[in-house]
């Protein structure tokens, strides 16, 4: 299904942040370490704002005749975290139907809105100095990714990874399932990984090295103009997708700030466009600092 959507479709559209979203919100507590994912089970509030966030970006794509790529919310969620937060053992399991279940409550075609499954990186995802190794990062993440290889999830999807060694392991894993895959870098000012390698090599690394290889590479939290400066037309062929920042402030300086940041919504979506003409990235969403506008403005693309 995904393979399908990447060769078929000049655009597709990605949700916009959700967690960053509930983090605003009155009366909206996120956990600690697992963040909006236990918010699945309630209370009811907090759910219901989760699920009007999603329902929002399934109507948008919907009215825009576009196809949608939605994530359940499973980022981090490591046999570790979730042991220690006392949740239950099934909870990555569960984000996935909760997410498959809004998905089919509000389409009837599932074809074209399709629900991957997030694995984040052990550490923090703007410290590259902090990242497994390839085989420290095979071992630490191989349980939650072979738990998401078994739920009706339709893709999985590796995010903000800041570095190409924890990447090759993430992926050697999941070149080891059944399910097409997609790898997310973080990326900086330069339009480098946060580990300094340059995009393209990072993506022919993967490539060279990986038994199945994934459906195409991701970046997010970082600004389309970052990789605009940095690429000329023809050297990302790799990159089908982006998530972006709604700021075009470096991503480290925008970690723990206390309130939102972010460009105007136009300034943003020109910029989201001529990468999508440029490069031909053809899955175009929304990473922290974004909201319904910005999804909105993409939907106003021409295909």
């Amino acid at each position: 299904m995904l393979a399908f959507l990447l060769e078929n479709h000049p655009l597709i559209l990605a949700e916009c942040a959700v967690a960053e979203r509930l983090r605003r919100m009155p009366g909206v507590e996120l956990h600690p370490t697992l963040f909006n994912t236990p918010l699945i089970y309630g209370p009811q509030a907090a759910r219901d704002a989760m699920v009007a966030i999603y329902r929002e970006y399934i109507e948008t794509a919907r009215h825009a005749e576009l196809p949608l790529l939605m994530t359940a919310p499973t980022w981090r969620l490591d046999s570790t975290r979730v042991s220690d937060a006392g949740v239950p053992e099934t909870i990555n399991t569960d984000a996935v139907g909760f997410l498959s279940g809004i998905r089919d409550q509000l389409t009837d075609d599932r074809s074209n809105v399709v629900v991957g499954a997030l694995i984040g990186p052990k550490n923090d995802c703007y410290r590259p100095d902090l990242a497994p190794s390839a085989d420290e990062a095979m071992d630490f993440h191989s349980a939650q990714i072979h738990e998401l290889a078994n739920t009706p999830a339709d893709f999985l999807l590796a995010q903000t990874l800041p570095a190409v060694g924890e990447a090759i392991g993430v992926a050697r894993v999941m070149a080891e399932t059944e399910k097409p895959y997609l790898i997310s870098f973080c990326t900086g000012t330069d339009g480098h990984v946060l580990d300094g390698t340059p995009l393209p090599d990072a993506m022919a690394r993967l490539d060279d090295e990986l038994s199945r290889q994934p459906a195409g590479y991701f970046v997010n939290c970082t600004h389309p103009q970052f990789l605009l400066d940095a690429y000329e037309a023809g050297s990302l062929e790799r990159l089908v997708g982006i998530q972006a920042n709604g700021s075009s402030r470096d991503v480290t300086a925008l970690d723990g700030a206390a309130a939102t940041e972010a460009d105007p919504v136009e300034t943003w979506a020109a910029a989201m466009a001529e990468l999508h003409r440029r490069h031909g990235v053809s899955v175009l969403g929304g990473c922290c600092g974004t909201t319904l506008p910005h999804l909105q403005a993409l939907a106003r693309f021409p295909a």
